[in-house]
């Protein structure tokens, strides 16, 4: 299971930007930041996989965060970052607008899913807060359900593919999050 919203709210959070909306996730479990690489489509799986990418030897899937969000689309470029993310089995590359910062966000920031949320709405497990700053409100997403079931298996999967599957991927360049950064 992952952190709680109380584990959250003692953690750095990494910001970054997806349509005109600003969302963070835990740092802890995102190994690093690279610009947009050479991306190798893989035919019949979820609109939103962009394909894998080839990092240290392992087949990396990278999803597009704003089509799996459902925002409107917007043309890849060159210095698009990639969020290389650990899940509990799996890595996973999320395509982000923008990094905008590091931030140790105060409990006192944070309200839960259910204080901001219309009653009957049911619930957004994706959400696992808001936090609000002097620059905005951040929506915080949890990991654990940002993947349906199904999608969580399917990526997992294409993650446990042998690289050599797909012939011709060269590795990626990550730009690492030094132990600084998490502090």
């Amino acid at each position: 299971m992952g952190p709680t919203l109380s584990d959250i709210e003692q953690r750095n959070m990494v910001v970054f930007r997806l349509h005109q909306q600003t969302y963070a996730l835990p740092i802890e479990p995102i190994l690093q930041i690279v610009e947009m690489v050479a991306i190798t489509p893989i035919p019949q799986v979820s609109h939103a996989v962009e394909g894998v990418v080839n990092v240290h030897g392992a087949t990396v899937p990278v999803v597009n965060l704003r089509r799996h969000l459902g925002l409107p689309e917007k043309a890849l470029q060159l210095h698009t970052p990639i969020l290389l993310v650990q899940t509990a089995d799996w890595t996973v590359g999320l395509i982000v607008d923008e990094v905008a910062d590091v931030l140790d966000l105060p409990a006192e920031q944070i309200a839960r899913p259910a204080d901001i949320l219309p009653e009957g709405l049911g619930e957004a497990p994706v959400l696992q807060g808001l936090a609000h700053t002097k620059n905005g409100a951040i929506l915080l997403l949890n990991l654990d359900h940002l993947f349906l079931p199904d999608q969580a298996r399917a990526l997992a999967q294409l993650a446990a593919t042998p690289i050599e599957n797909f012939m011709g991927l060269e590795e990626t360049a990550p730009v690492e999050i030094t132990q600084e950064d998490k502090t």
